[in-house]
């Protein structure tokens, strides 16, 4: 079942809530990620959806495979510096999940911290 939608939200614009509650640890959502090069993710468009994606990797990974647009909710996700999810990385699959990092209540935002320097303000 699942326990999120989309919508927008003012002052934020697009975002992910709770329709249901959640629990710590549960997965909100696993999410398919298309990788491409760091250039192609800066195209117009898209710069505002990547994701690093192999280029955590120790090496660097593939330049191929640098970052990612997230299907799904995914991309739509905001940040938050106290956030009440967080990724987890499947590599091997070409996914992330959204895991809860405490209890969600319905009708409640759920961000992660997208731990890089923002390219915006944030909203509160």
């Amino acid at each position: 079942m699942q326990k999120i939608s989309y919508v927008k939200i003012e002052g934020k614009g697009r975002g992910v809530l709770a329709t249901a509650a959640i629990a710590k640890g549960e997965t909100v959502e696993r999410s398919p990620v298309l990788p491409l090069a760091l250039p192609d993710s800066e195209c117009p468009g898209l710069s505002d959806y990547a994701m690093a994606w192999e280029e955590n990797f120790d090496d660097g990974g593939d330049p191929a495979k640098a970052c990612c647009i997230g299907l799904g909710y995914l991309s739509l996700y905001n940040h938050s510096a106290e956030p009440n999810a967080r990724l987890d990385h499947h590599y091997d699959s070409n996914e992330i999940s959204i895991i809860a990092l405490r209890d969600i209540a319905p009708g409640e935002e759920i961000t992660y911290d997208y731990v890089v320097p923002l390219w915006f303000t944030a909203a509160t």
